[in-house]
């Protein structure tokens, strides 16, 4: 029974913040701290049960999603490049440095930068990061996903393998690159949800695939409670997040990682 009480915080923790700029990673391990988890067990847990949240993404995105799968559309790589659009190349082009540098680096990350210390760090220089970007960020000019170049994919995607630390947060990472690049920050979180599930998903599987045979009976059913918690929390929170950024922009989250960051370091560290 603890392992599905567990299950359900930490799929909580992960729907809420797994497309927010505040890092789901990281909010995951200061949650499995504050639980007195064991860290080296629950990473993976917390991986595989990102795949719910990610599950959010393509229900809410599914039309787009669809279109990307047209068959006329995947039909040559020199149609794709003359396409204009949004389509499947540009996935590919954002996704390829974070999956080639996270596959390199994957078990040094995993040994020594899973701890709250690194998230702590993580989350206060980004959050002023973002502050900054707030402050001098050119004017949009980019309004939707379709307008998005090549070289705009490449580069955002760049950014994204910064988020392979802990604490500094994917989507926080490619928006703010994504903004500089003159990228309305509404359309880029729409880039930034769309490029994660590709990413997310090939990386739960990775990390499945390692570690399935050290789960228990009991852990099946707590990966299961968290994957359809994560589902149902993360529809909510895109659906808000969106909201607020219309409205506030990605200030509060800076100031939110900020505060989160310095009272974790505090009380915890």
């Amino acid at each position: 029974m603890e392992t599905i009480y567990t299950a359900i915080i930490l799929g909580i923790v992960e729907g809420l913040t797994e497309f927010l700029p505040v890092s789901s990673t990281g909010h995951l391990i200061m949650a499995s701290d504050l639980l007195h988890l064991d860290q080296e067990k629950y990473a993976s847990f917390n991986i595989i049960i990102q795949l719910g949240a990610i599950l959010a993404v393509v229900f809410l995105y599914h039309r787009r999603f669809m279109s990307l799968l047209d068959l006329k559309k995947l039909q040559s790589l020199k149609d794709n490049l003359n396409q204009k659009g949004f389509n499947a190349l540009h996935i590919a082009i954002a996704i390829v440095p974070t999956l080639a540098i996270g596959f390199v680096s994957h078990k040094y990350i995993k040994a020594h930068l899973f701890s709250p210390k690194v998230v702590v760090y993580s989350l206060v220089i980004v959050g002023v990061i973002m502050l900054i970007v707030e402050k001098i960020k050119p004017k949009a000019e980019v309004i939707t996903v379709d307008q998005i170049t090549y070289k705009d994919a490449f580069i955002i995607g760049i950014s994204q393998c910064f988020a392979l630390v802990p604490g500094v947060s994917r989507s926080g990472a490619t928006m703010l690159t994504a903004m500089m690049r003159k990228v309305d920050v509404i359309t880029a979180a729409d880039f930034s949800f769309l490029i994660s599930v590709p990413v997310i998903t090939i990386a739960t599987v990775y990390e499945f695939l390692k570690s399935y045979s050290s789960f228990s009976a009991d852990d099946s059913i707590g990966l299961l409670v968290g994957f359809v918690v994560s589902f149902i929390v993360a529809i909510v929170a895109i659906k808000g997040f969106l909201a607020i950024l219309k409205k506030l922009s990605l200030a509060p989250f800076g100031i939110y990682r900020i505060i989160v960051g310095l009272l974790f370091n505090h009380f915890r560290l």
